[in-house]
């Protein structure tokens, strides 16, 4: 997955993703959890989710201009070696098919 890094170890944004895509990426990282997730329901402009890693406090924020999702330290500093980390994940997580694909690819057709 494609990424864009505007403030180099401060955040980046993912253009293409969902939050699924991006939250099973991170939560694949050793060491990153959670400490809030998004309400069951929800809007587009409604994806925050925040999650500790080696310490620092990160968020998950949806673009208000383009829907974009963004990967930011939410104080605001610069934690260059984990958000290279986390970054790299995104770039190299490869996602399973899920739902109707899975069932898909599962099936032979004769």
């Amino acid at each position: 997955m494609k990424t864009e890094e505007y403030n180099k170890g401060v955040s980046f944004r993912v253009p293409n993703a969902t939050y699924g895509f991006l939250g099973r990426a991170v939560s694949g990282v050793s060491g990153v959890f959670f400490t809030q997730k998004r309400r069951f329901f929800w809007s587009g402009e409604d994806v925050g989710a925040e999650f500790v890693f080696r310490g620092h406090a990160f968020e998950i924020q949806t673009d208000g201009w383009d829907g974009a999702l963004w990967i930011m330290a939410k104080d605001g500093r610069k934690h260059e070696v984990e958000m290279k980390e986390l970054r790299d994940a995104v770039e190299r997580f490869d996602a399973p098919p899920t739902g109707f694909f899975r069932w898909i690819l599962t099936q032979t057709f004769t």
